[in-house]
């Protein structure tokens, strides 16, 4: 027995092959007219269809709009892709078909073949033959599946059915399928399972699951990729510009068909229908053609090529070089199906350190790219491998911090602080000035001033190193309530950062302008602070893109600066993105910079109305906080309680407020170290109207009387806090019904250590 030639490539599947054999039959048949249906159809399948009947049919017309049936020459045949909007015409108009003997194909999915048959049931009753299309992936996808598996290429999937397109492409492969959003090292040791097979990562919605993604690969062995290797990665989110990330786009998606008549018909082409559908609707194949028939080619030999069966893109190739014009080149399927290797992207810097195994390097790389998760994870793997090195102990410090790991930085600081001397170290002071400010690490915050008074003691070199110190000095004179200093230093480090980096679009400046708009909102310029958050914001963006903790910071910072102005719809948008950004970079939602989101947003909520759902936030905070900081964060989890507590006052839940104001009032005189704070006053002074209201009389004037004496002898008689508390003073039990709790924007305590950006 001898076994049939195994049929090419492009040869069509036996599903179409019988359809397009029984329409043959049918309009060999059919000389005086025949109306024929294809339902189900699916545009991928047109070219096929329209190329397999233009061997018998060489005048074959396809059409988007039916009024051209009545220019159709007598006995022609016709593929109409038929518009629902046009059923009326064809209802009044169908004796055309038999007057001039038409052989029409509809070529209709189902959703308009149902409309016709409801709206046009005169014309509809016509059709002789239904058939119905077969399924099938759209051929270019197939050649593009088949080019990156021969040169071990990765692309990205926009949409389309990926089982069906691979089972024609390749039927023997086989892929592993991954997570993108998976744990780190998780995606890791699966890639590494799949042992040289295709990939396919799901949940690829952003650059920042790209990268994870590419690093993950070289981790797991696969080669360093000019390209990535035999990966097929699927998301929401169309890239432009994939190609130079190292994924080539595979659009699975054929141009419509009469987008592409229009393009052919204004460069000239007649029969533009069928010449699209011959070129498979390919939008580089059918850009190129426009080009070709510019360069003023014969329309008669671009229409054998683009007869002859196979890829049109790489058919069309030969005729450009013949007429010295530059093919449609995109990133996506034509250039899978060309020998042209992509580009490579610089911004896979890590790669090359992750390839080589240094770790350190790869760690400082991601923490720099704003994935603190997988920066603890090379930290660690450092750390594995040298024991004790100093370098990797600190990075995984910052890494630790920056994913807000509170509780395992400090005890790798302590270790660090044991084993050096910070003084000696100016990088480390760069390093570790906002992680200091953020935990309260014992010993470590007076070892760091005294370095920085060291520093501030001699003048500052005009150099990055010298911007990073002026940054680190105002942070200390924030924490110690010198605004007006402060601004100063900010100013100066944001006109250095500018003059080293020759720019003023760059991350470092951004980060100084952030820091320099906190003073500036505390000191009551509220739209100067804005615009310079704007401005850092654009650079970020820019910079970083749209999935970056910086760029969550400088959200968070400008909604503050909105809610101020009183624009709490355009804070809220900002909180609620900030708040993505944050939970899929920090991949869980026990990270201290979402708590701050949280309450934010809870803010706003409040200011809105919503007092449920500002209650949830505020709970879904100190829980954050209680969880990730305990008992070292009085500051942070104060001011929760104190936002929980004017919540629950609104709600008419005295008891809940009150419970939190006395949970609040003395963390909140630890972090200030006295009772005799305008703040603590400002507190005390809640809780005694909450008390006055609950019928503790005693004790709730005890507290205003104090809270008054405190404000009075701290902001003055003529304070607007001192004469409001003043006013409603209860001096006996008959007046205590004056006394109300009082919520103000404490901006100075904003301005905490758990909002001290990382240099």
């Amino acid at each position: 027995m001898v076994l049939p030639p195994s049929a090419p490539d492009d040869a069509p599947a036996p599903a179409d092959r019988a359809l397009h054999e029984r329409l043959r039959l049918i309009l060999r048949l059919g000389e005086a007219g025949v109306l024929v249906l294809i339902d189900q159809a699916r545009p991928e399948r047109l070219g096929s269809l329209v190329r397999a009947l233009a061997m018998g049919e060489p005048d074959l017309f396809v059409h988007t709009d039916a009024t051209q049936l009545a220019r159709a020459p007598k006995g022609a045949v016709v593929v109409l892709v038929p518009d629902a909007a046009q059923a009326g015409w064809l209802n009044v108009e169908r004796p055309i078909l038999a007057e001039r003997a038409l052989r029409v194909i509809l070529f209709s999915d189902a959703a308009t073949s149902a409309a016709l048959a409801r709206k046009a049931p005169d014309f509809f009753h016509w059709i002789s033959h239904r058939l119905e299309c077969p399924r099938g992936p759209w051929p270019p996808v197939v050649w593009g599946i088949r080019a990156a598996d021969e040169r071990g290429w990765g692309m990205f999937w926009q949409e389309g059915d990926l089982d069906e397109a691979f089972a024609a492409a390749l039927p023997a492969s086989t892929r592993v399928r991954v997570s993108a959003t998976a744990p780190y090292p998780a995606l890791v040791e699966a890639i590494r399972a799949a042992d040289g097979g295709w990939i396919e990562a799901c949940e690829v919605d952003s650059f920042f699951e790209l990268r994870r993604l590419r690093w993950a690969l070289v981790e797991a062995g696969r080669r360093e990729p000019l390209v990535t290797e035999r990966v097929v990665a699927r998301g929401r989110a169309a890239m432009s510009g994939t190609g130079s990330m190292g994924l080539l786009e595979v659009d699975s998606r054929p141009m419509p068909l009469a987008q592409a008549i229009r393009e052919l018909e204004a460069a000239g082409a007649e029969g533009a229908g069928r010449l699209a559908a011959l070129l498979d609707f390919e939008c580089d194949a059918v850009t190129t053609a426009v080009r070709l028939l510019e360069a003023g080619l014969p329309q008669a030999r671009l229409d054998d090529v683009a007869r002859a069966a196979g890829d049109p893109v790489q058919r069309l190739w030969p005729l450009c070089s013949a007429h010295g014009i530059s093919p449609a080149r995109g990133v996506g399927t034509s250039l899978l199906r060309t020998n042209i290797a992509p580009r490579r992207d610089l911004r896979f810097s890590c790669e090359q350190l992750i390839a080589e195994r240094r770790w350190i390097g790869a760690a400082r790389g991601a923490i720099a790219d704003g994935d603190p998760i997988v920066a603890v994870h090379w930290a660690q793997r450092a750390l594995a491998e040298e024991r004790g090195n100093m370098d990797a102990a600190r990075t995984l410090g910052v890494a630790l911090a920056d994913g807000g790991q509170l509780g395992r930085v400090r005890e790798i600081l302590r270790e660090v602080f044991a084993e050096s001397e910070l003084k000696e170290h100016a990088e480390l002071v760069d390093e570790l000035v906002g992680v200091i400010q953020s935990i309260d690490l014992s010993g470590a915050r007076k070892q760091l001033e005294e370095a920085l008074t060291l520093v501030d003691d001699h003048d500052v070199e005009p150099s990055l190193e010298g911007a990073n110190v002026l940054r680190e000095l105002a942070q200390l004179q924030i924490a110690a309530g010198n605004l007006t200093g402060a601004r100063t230093k900010l100013e100066e480090a944001s006109s250095l950062l500018t003059r080293t980096h020759g720019t003023e679009e760059h991350p470092r400046v951004a980060a100084s302008l952030r820091d320099l708009a906190r003073v500036l909102f505390a000191q009551g310029e509220v739209p100067r602070a804005r615009e310079l958050l704007e401005q850092a914001l654009r650079i970020e963006t820019k910079v970083h893109g749209d999935w970056h903790p910086r760029v969550a910071a400088s959200l968070r910072e400008l909604a503050r600066a909105l809610f101020a102005q009183s624009d709490s719809r355009g804070a809220r948008e900002l909180l609620e993105r900030a708040l993505q950004i944050q939970l899929r970079v920090y991949g869980t939602g026990e990270h201290p910079g979402v708590a701050d989101s949280l309450h934010h947003l809870a803010r706003v909520l409040f200011a809105q109305g919503e007092l449920p759902y500002a209650r949830q936030l505020l709970e879904q905070e100190l829980s954050i906080r209680t969880k990730i900081e305990g008992a070292n964060a009085p500051e942070d989890i104060s001011a929760s309680l104190e936002s929980l507590s004017m919540v629950l006052l609104s709600q008419g839940n005295l008891g809940g407020a009150r419970e939190a104001l006395e949970r609040a009032l003395p963390m909140l005189e630890r972090v200030h170290g006295t009772a005799r704070h305008p703040e603590v006053a400002v507190m005390e002074g809640n809780l005694g109207a909450v008390l006055l209201a609950l019928g503790e009389t005693e004790r709730g004037i005890a507290l205003r009387r104090r809270a008054h004496e405190t404000l009075r002898s701290q902001l003055g008689p003529d304070h607007p806090l001192t004469r409001d508390i003043g006013r409603n003073l209860p001096r006996s039990a008959s007046q205590t019904e004056a006394a109300e709790p009082h919520a103000i924007e404490t901006t100075e305590r904003m301005l905490k250590a758990r909002n001290a950006p990382s240099s």
